[in-house]
């Protein structure tokens, strides 16, 4: 059985609304123009993105 970190999130990937959803906000973070804000936003959505993944894998775990 796989259980490395990476294969453990791979649900949410199967996810079409997830994906649609993450498509359209790295299309929008492409229009800013300042190239450092872009990196930070985007930067912090995926560690937003992260902790909630976790708590959801903790409470599905439960």
């Amino acid at each position: 059985m796989k259980n490395t970190t990476e294969e453990n999130h791979n649900w949410k990937y199967e996810n079409k609304q997830y994906l649609k959803e993450l498509t359209k906000f790295m299309d929008l973070t492409e229009q800013i123009k300042d190239k450092e804000l872009r990196e930070e936003i985007i930067t912090q959505m995926l560690r937003c993105d992260m902790e909630l993944t976790k708590f959801a894998e903790e409470k599905i775990l439960k």
